[in-house]
């Protein structure tokens, strides 16, 4: 009897924010809370305008079209925010990253065929230079191409 692919299911997205410190970038999760009144926001707001939500005890405000987001009673310069549903993590590294929403739509619509089509070990090419190789639905393999110029 032949196996049947398992069905294919989106990621559900979570938000992060980005801290910056000593000339490096760590991601923050919003609170389940928050990141579901940010994805309620992002997925009502069809419009022109910038939806702000308010966050964190409504001490950050968050301008989801932007993609930022800013204190509310002290200065503080804004940080990047993100939609995140696929993230990375190096070899020295101890905490996983988000990747950009643009690359991470990438990904998503290679894990989608190959869950789909039930064809994997596919080889990804990024203009950024990543390769990226889905082997199975739990297991993908990405790597920087070094000698890029």
């Amino acid at each position: 009897m032949e196996s049947v692919p398992p069905p294919y299911q989106e990621v559900q997205p979570h938000w992060f924010f980005c801290r910056q410190a000593d000339d490096s970038d760590s991601w923050h999760p919003f609170s389940r809370e928050d990141s579901d009144k940010l994805e309620n926001a992002f997925n009502t707001g069809g419009g022109e305008e910038d939806i702000v939500v308010a966050v964190e005890g409504e001490r950050y405000d968050v301008h989801v079209k932007k993609r930022m987001r800013f204190a509310v009673y002290w200065d503080q310069g804004p940080t990047e925010v993100r939609r995140c549903t696929w993230f990375y993590k190096g070899d020295k590294d101890t905490r996983f990253f988000p990747y950009s929403e643009e690359f991470s739509k990438r990904l998503e619509e290679a894990y989608m065929i190959a869950v789909t089509l039930d064809e994997w070990k596919r080889k990804l090419d990024f203009p950024t230079g990543e390769t990226v190789i889905l082997h199975n639905p739990k297991v993908m393999f990405a790597a920087q191409n070094r000698f890029m110029m």
